[in-house]
Formats: C-alpha cells, sequence, structure tokens
C-alpha cells in the first residue's frame, strides 16, 4: 500500500507540473498574415524567439543565445542588491541590476511562469506570465506579472507591454532606465541606421551607426534620435526597425566580433541590439505599460512608418493628472506614490529636481515655460532653477562609437567623449511665491542666454526645502 499511495504521489506531481510548465515540444505559439510571421515561445515566459519577413526570404531574425536575449519584456529598480524573500542572494556578476524581473526566465535556468495564454483572432496574442528575477540563480520569482500583447497589421509587428506590481517592499526606489523592450537579432542584421540631426522628419540623411568591418557596436552605443526610431539592416538593406513614440534615446550594438557580421543563427552568439530607453520609477504598486512597433522592410519603410506616427508636439505639455508622464526625480526628492491623484504630491531638499523625459523641441517656438501647481516653503517663497540641455555635436554624430580588440575601450571612449562633448546646460534662476495656493508660474526662457536652436531636456530645480502638488508643466 505505500509503495500504490508513493506511486500516485509521484503521478500527481507530474500531472500538477505538467499544468504550470509548457512541455518544450509544444511550447510555441505562432500567428502570420500575407507578409510576416511572428512566434513566441511559452516556455519563456512568452517572449518572442521568431520573427520573420516573405519579403527577405522568411528567415527567422530573432537570437536566442541565452534567456537575456529574445525580445522580451525586463524592469530594473532597487534595492541593489535585490535579496529575494527568503533571503535568497543573487550571483554576484549581476548583484548590481538590483530588481530585475524578465520574461524569460532567470540565469540559472528557472523560467517564467504562464499564467494565460490567448489568441485574439488571426493576428493578435496575449500572454500574461510571472517572470523570474534575472540576477538570481535560484528561481525566484518577481512580485508582479507582466502582461503583453501583440499585433501583426501588414509588415509591423506591435508589442504593448504592461507591468502590474505587487511588490511586498514599498519603498520608493529611485527612477532606473527601462529598455522598452529589448530587442536582440541574428548576426545577418548587424548595420545599426537612425537619424542624428537636430530636424527631425525635413528630409535630412541618416547616419550609419554600425557598419562591417569599422570595429563598432560593442560596448552597446548610446545615443539620442529626434526622430523615435533606429533599424537592424543587413546585406541587402532589410532588415527591422525599432520605434518607440515615447523615447529618443536608444542603445544599439553588435556583439561580439567584427568579423562575425553578416552571418551566424538563432544559437550563434554573434547578434545585433537595439533597446529603446526610458526613465521611469517603478512603485511597488505600480501599473506601467508601453507600446513598440517593429517595422520589418526597407530603410524607407521604416522611416516612413516612423513618420506617419510620430507624436512630438511643437509646444511640449506634460499633464501629472493621473501619472508622472515619463518625468522623474533628481536629488532627495519622493512623491506620494501610484496611483497619482491629481499631481505630482511632492516633498523636496534643497537641490532636489524634476527632470523631464528627453524629448525634442525648438526653442524659437517655445519663449516660455508654465509650471502649474501649488508650493509650499518655510519663508513662503521658493527659487528656482531651471536648466535646459540643448542637443549638441554628440548628438548629430556618431563618436558615441569606440573600437575594441586591440584598443582600450576606456581610453577611446574619454578620448572621443573629450572631442565632442555635449553642449552645456543653460540655467535661468527664478523666484516665484511658494504660499500653498494653486498658481500657474510663467517663466520667461527668452531671458536665457544660449536659448536658441533644438533643445531636448528640461530639469526644474528647487533650491529651498519644500513640499508641492505639480498638475502640470508646458513649454509655450
Amino acid at each position: 500500500m505505500k509503495k500504490l499511495a508513493a506511486l500516485i504521489f509521484l503521478i500527481t506531481l507530474v500531472v500538477t507540473a505538467d499544468c504550470y510548465a509548457v512541455k518544450e515540444e509544444s511550447s510555441m505559439r505562432y500567428i502570420s498574415n500575407d507578409r510576416i510571421k511572428l512566434g513566441i515561445d511559452l516556455a519563456l515566459g512568452g517572449a518572442v524567439t521568431y520573427l520573420s519577413d516573405h519579403a527577405n526570404g522568411g528567415k527567422n531574425m530573432i537570437n536566442s543565445f541565452d534567456w537575456g536575449r529574445q525580445i522580451q519584456m525586463s524592469y530594473y529598480s532597487g534595492p541593489w542588491p535585490y535579496i529575494g524573500p527568503n533571503g535568497e542572494k543573487p550571483t554576484p556578476e549581476w548583484e548590481g541590476l538590483g530588481w530585475n524581473p524578465i520574461q524569460s526566465g532567470d540565469a540559472g535556468g528557472y523560467r517564467s511562469k504562464i499564467i494565460s495564454f490567448e489568441k485574439i483572432g488571426n493576428y493578435s496574442m496575449l500572454v500574461k506570465s510571472i517572470p523570474m528575477q534575472w540576477p538570481h540563480k535560484t528561481g525566484v520569482p518577481g512580485e508582479c506579472v507582466f502582461e503583453c500583447l501583440y499585433t501583426l497589421k501588414g509588415n509591423v509587428v506591435t508589442m504593448k507591454a504592461t507591468i502590474i506590481n505587487n511588490r511586498s517592499d514599498k519603498t520608493q526606489y529611485a527612477s532606473c532606465p527601462q529598455e522598452m523592450p529589448a530587442v536582440y537579432t541574428n548576426g545577418n542584421w548587424y548595420k545599426i541606421v537612425s537619424y542624428l540631426g537636430d530636424k527631425p522628419f525635413e528630409g535630412k540623411p541618416t547616419t550609419t551607426i554600425v557598419d562591417k568591418t569599422d570595429k563598432k557596436g560593442w560596448p552597446w552605443v548610446h545615443f539620442y534620435t529626434p526622430e523615435n526610431w533606429v533599424a537592424l539592416l543587413d546585406d541587402k538593406g532589410y532588415g527591422i526597425g525599432v520605434f518607440q513614440p515615447q523615447v529618443m534615446t536608444f542603445n544599439s550594438g553588435f556583439h561580439s566580433n567584427d568579423s562575425l557580421k553578416g552571418f551566424g543563427s538563432e544559437k550563434d552568439v554573434q547578434t545585433g541590439h537595439i533597446a529603446p530607453i526610458g526613465q521611469q520609477i517603478l512603485d511597488y504598486n505600480i501599473k506601467w505599460a508601453y507600446e513598440t512597433s517593429f517595422i520589418l522592410g526597407t530603410l524607407k519603410d521604416i522611416r516612413g512608418y516612423a513618420k506617419k506616427h510620430w507624436q512630438i508636439a511643437a509646444n511640449p505639455h506634460w499633464n501629472f493628472k493621473n501619472s508622472r508622464d515619463n518625468w522623474y526625480y533628481y536629488g532627495d526628492m519622493t512623491d506620494s506614490g501610484f496611483p497619482l491623484k491629481g499631481g505630482l504630491d511632492i516633498t523636496f531638499k534643497k537641490n532636489s529636481a524634476l527632470v523631464s523625459p528627453v524629448t525634442f523641441w525648438r526653442a524659437s517656438e517655445t519663449p516660455y515655460l508654465e509650471i502649474e501647481g501649488e508650493i509650499n516653503t518655510f519663508n513662503k517663497e521658493l527659487l528656482i532653477e531651471v536648466e535646459i540641455q540643448p542637443t549638441g555635436k554628440s548628438d548629430l554624430t556618431d563618436w558615441l562609437n569606440w573600437t575594441e580588440g586591440e584598443h582600450v575601450v576606456e581610453n577611446e571612449r574619454k578620448t572621443k567623449a573629450a572631442s565632442f562633448p555635449e553642449s552645456p546646460a543653460i540655467f535661468l534662476q527664478h523666484k516665484i511665491a511658494a504660499d500653498g495656493t494653486s498658481k500657474k508660474y510663467r517663466i520667461n526662457l527668452s531671458d536665457i542666454k544660449g536659448y536658441t536652436g533644438a533643445m531636448k531636456n528640461l530639469k526644474i530645480k528647487f533650491l529651498n526645502d519644500g513640499k508641492a502638488k505639480i498638475k502640470s508643466v508646458q513649454l509655450k
């Protein structure tokens, strides 16, 4: 009887495990249309492991050398290092990443858990999963849920990615750069192209940032493009473009050796890479979503799609009624947390600041900065400093690419950074009433020396302690 009971228990375990772990041979799910085919792997949390374009031979473009690649969701927050709920420590080489749930699984081979999968019509798939903490090798799940909706339309895949946090640690950690998302291609797609100028969608030429035999691409390149897109192309000029309407800073590159550009399959080490990078605070209970498009085709196809869907207004306006609208904090500043209720309800110490997302505007079209809100300080008067970052030579060239191999990367980086430094930030100090009543504060930016041409970033620094409820910021 004991042997029979043990056998029944063993069978029960196997059946139960099958309910939660998708079998390897049946884990792929596909959608396709007349142009493209997309495949996700439910054994890897629904990450994209297959993407092909009939117009370019139907060859899989996506690299899966390890579980840190694919096209997949990945997020970053504190603490650093992140210790699991049962005291699990991260592996030393990854502990600097902090809290880092990813869609595929962890560095030790533990896979993310599928909650549900749904095929919606012929051209959409929705997958929900519990991700794993990448830096751990012991199967530490993220205290969050990933939702990912993939949709095909013509030669474009749209990915709507949502993270729903339910962390036991309620600390509001500093903002982190978020990949929106990370994309890894096979070695055939190595040539990185984007627009690095200050006249977006005015027909100006693009820049080839990484090419064959140029010894560029690793470590990853980090750069600014006001057109919100980057392309990875093959020898024929076909490939994949990544368009992220909220993001103008990207990581891109090719790993590993220059001689490996132009060939390789999904299990080979060489890979092309693109990741739109946006800065976000991830509250313990936040629900945050972004939507990114992947365009398959030529450079003309990719840039044409980006132009049609570009969302940048001449007069940037950020409303904080329901969200931070991609703003974040510098220094000793926190807010009341998610969900926001009518504004950024902040408490700040001297020299802390509100920082805008990286964007694009022209000084000639926006002579004023308007801040709406209720600000309160001890002496009822607040000195603020407006800091603006213009676009500069470092944005308009490919100096951020450096060589590898026989050269020392750090020396190369320092040399080129010195040759093409970022344009100096420009500043204006301004006193405002801070008596706690609701006001619109208008600041004349034309008073700032150097406020001409194209601008990309805004910081509002508070030079006193205080608290405020900021409802909106607008350039007018």
